[in-house]
């Protein structure tokens, strides 16, 4: 339709030559209005992913011990809380969480079709697997079957392992590392996890002896990661914008606190 009209236009304009012309910006035209529309469908697409990824994990994680602690139910409430959704968004969540529980709900496709979406976007990934944190970690602790739920998601959305790693061990949630199968089914010898804790190291990630430089370049790299306006862009819904910006200022302020702390 846009090479029609275009080439109408072009023709009355400037003859055959304008025809020409006219037909050419048509379709340019054409090719633009349609490609915005594809990429909107597509972000649309990727915050949809997102969001029934995160909350049928979240139920999955919950119920990971075999059990739903008000401590867990406490925290999906207030995670839905923050993101301030719809009443229509909040019974959605409900319902993904719910079906996450179930025993027998694979949460696997929903993960792999987020990954499908996000696409190369590890600061998307790395938002979503820290919400999944956060929630594990809610009664100050993370155990072996919580962990089994992260580890899975990590994998099926493409998420360097050893990343998730420094994630965990950044947060103070616990993380141990297992050797093989058969050490995972002792379970009396699981490894007791550790509080979380809210050291500002920890947060930004460093060790209390690392130098200005190396600490300044963690501070970047997560304000970077963290930035709301770039995870929105990259397919974040919009209802977690304010979740993005509470942990922005969560690594500026253990900046601050940092810089304090040493004389900077």
């Amino acid at each position: 339709m846009g090479i029609i009209i275009g080439a109408i236009i072009g023709y009355r304009v400037g003859g055959f030559v304008g025809m020409l012309f006219g037909a050419w910006l048509g379709h340019q035209i054409s090719q633009y209005i349609g490609g915005g529309k594809s990429k909107q469908a597509k972000h649309t697409a990727t915050q949809q992913s997102f969001f029934k990824a995160l909350f049928v994990t979240m139920g999955k994680l919950a119920k990971a011990d075999g059990t739903i602690s008000p401590s867990e139910i406490d925290r999906a409430e207030f995670i839905m809380q923050r993101m301030k959704l719809t009443p229509e968004l909040r019974q959605q969540a409900i319902l993904y969480f719910n079906q996450g529980k179930e025993s027998h709900y694979n949460i696997d496709a929903d993960l792999t079709d987020f990954r499908r979406h996000a696409r190369g976007s590890l600061s998307l990934k790395q938002f979503f697997l820290e919400m999944l944190i956060d929630l594990a970690s809610g009664d100050g602790s993370i155990d072996v079957n919580e962990l089994q739920v992260l580890e899975n998601a990590c994998r099926l959305i493409g998420y360097p392992p050893q990343l998730l790693q420094a994630m965990l061990k950044m947060r103070g949630a616990g993380y141990y590392q297992q050797q093989s199968q058969d050490y995972r089914q002792q379970q009396s010898q699981r490894p007791q996890p550790s509080p979380v804790s809210g050291n500002p190291y920890r947060i930004l990630g460093v060790e209390k002896s690392d130098d200005k430089q190396v600490i300044r370049r963690a501070y970047k790299r997560l304000m970077s990661q963290h930035h709301p306006d770039k995870l929105v862009s990259k397919g974040l819904p919009p209802e977690m914008m304010k979740m993005a910006e509470e942990k922005a200022k969560t690594i500026q302020l253990a900046w601050e606190q940092v810089k304090e702390l040493r004389g900077w």
